[in-house]
């Protein structure tokens, strides 16, 4: 199981990287992360994501100067009184996304990692812990505008 995994990865990041030369992006660093391929530039300040099913036609880049904040945000299924009694919360999350929040009010880009039909409960540790270390190195490069 584990070979294939490896495989399967190596022929997504494979694709990103060829990707990146098409759009003369070259990453220091990327990630798979769910079902989603994330790849950044440092050199130019782009964040390159796209899906790991469809890699060429899903791509969309964005630069940080365009970035406003960026979040983690959970959707949780409806919990009845006592329930997390018996349950972790864990066990409630509907949906975890990035959200991008971008600059001149833009529509905010959303960037799906975890969905209760499609992903198993075991995941989302990892998940949110990968989400949150990309959350955290873009936020260091956000540039706040003078007023």
């Amino acid at each position: 199981m584990k070979i294939k995994r490896a495989s399967i990865s190596k022929l997504s990041f494979r694709q990103l990287s060829q990707l990146g030369t098409r759009f003369n992006m070259s990453f220091s660093s990327h990630e798979l992360i769910g079902n989603k391929i994330i790849g950044f530039d440092g050199k130019q300040r782009k964040l390159l994501i796209t899906e790991k099913s469809n890699i060429v036609e899903d791509a969309q880049i964005i630069a940080i100067d365009d970035i406003k904040a960026i979040s983690i945000k959970k959707v949780y299924n409806g919990i009845f009184a006592g329930a997390l009694k018996k349950k972790h919360i864990a066990n409630f999350l509907n949906s975890m996304v990035l959200k991008f929040e971008l600059r001149n009010n833009r529509e905010p880009i959303i960037l799906q990692l975890y969905e209760s039909v499609l992903n198993r409960l075991y995941d989302v540790t990892g998940l949110e812990r990968r989400a949150r270390n990309w959350q955290l190195m873009l936020s260091k490069l956000i540039v706040i505008p003078a007023k």
